[in-house]
């Protein structure tokens, strides 16, 4: 597949529609990242995040993109669950590598998902009612609160 074909590239280049909850933008030749809401996704504050360079696959991103994707994971995750420990029950991580593991995107994205103790397996593709806006919605709340703490 090609950059041309990717959707996750059209969303970068901003030819594709998608409710971005949070993006940075590298600068001084990091890396940048974009989170935004899935399509069909499995549960409130579900949320990709991708490089804004075009990578397939754990197996050929530069350690540099990897990076800033997964500190900008980690950024997310914890503004989402916020100052509590215990936040809003914030638990699990799905990191999707190759269509095998449900990645059906060939463009390397985490999903972040809040997971609480007791929710049903959670994977890409399984019956949701949880509709996009849904999704954006709970991330952004979240990160509304967290701008708003300082």
């Amino acid at each position: 597949m090609t950059e041309t074909d990717c959707v996750f590239c059209d969303i970068v280049a901003g030819e594709a529609d998608a409710l971005v909850v949070d993006e940075r933008d590298g600068g001084d030749g990091r890396p940048g990242t974009l989170a935004f809401a899935p399509l069909y996704p499995v549960a409130p504050g579900h949320v990709l995040v991708i490089p804004k360079a075009h990578h397939e696959s754990l197996f050929d991103v530069p350690e540099e993109a990897l990076g800033a994707v997964m500190a900008h994971v980690r950024s997310l995750a914890r503004r989402m669950r916020g100052e509590d420990p215990d936040g809003r029950g914030f638990d699990g991580v799905n990191v999707l590598n190759d269509s095998t593991a449900y990645q059906s995107v060939p463009h390397l994205h985490v999903h972040l998902v809040e997971r609480h103790e007791d929710d049903p397996d959670l994977l890409p593709g399984a019956d949701s009612e949880v509709s996009k806006r849904d999704a954006y919605d709970a991330v952004s709340a979240a990160l509304d609160d967290d701008r708003a703490r300082g």
